[in-house]
């Protein structure tokens, strides 16, 4: 008797748990959504200044924005670099690696001169870039 119940209990047959423990999955994921939240608003550049305020939706581009600044005093910067209004296409040129398709975000202060502004776009688009975007202050 005290052999059979040794073989019996070898004879038992193990089952295997298929269910999938998903929480440490989640918390992964909450974590990653944090320091992207983050980190989010860190990774945009170029030069502080005054945006005017206008309607329409939010772009959410993939790839990384170039941002063309244009200070109050007349300034013009790309990202954070100063360039004159003559080689600013050029600039652009050597930037996008010679790809007329990139976007260009021109960032211009709600107190500047209207035909400064346009000198830029113009400026931009004779160099061939035919994606301007005016940045503006989104108004909630």
């Amino acid at each position: 008797m005290g052999a059979n119940l040794g073989s019996n209990r070898g004879n038992k047959k193990r089952r295997v748990i298929s269910d999938i423990n998903i929480t440490p999955f989640v918390d992964v994921l909450l974590v990653l959504l944090i320091i992207f939240m983050i980190a989010a608003p860190m990774m945009t550049s170029g030069v502080d200044v005054t945006l005017p305020k206008g309607a329409g939706e939010p772009n959410d581009d993939k790839i990384h924005p170039i941002a063309v600044s244009i200070k109050p005093d007349g300034s013009i910067f790309i990202e954070e670099e100063s360039v004159k209004l003559s080689s600013l296409s050029s600039k652009l040129m050597e930037i996008t690696k010679n790809d007329l398709n990139s976007k260009i975000y021109v960032q211009a202060d709600q107190t500047l001169d209207y035909g400064r502004v346009m000198d830029v776009v113009k400026t931009i688009n004779l160099g061939g870039f035919s994606q301007v975007i005016l940045v503006t202050e989104l108004v909630q």
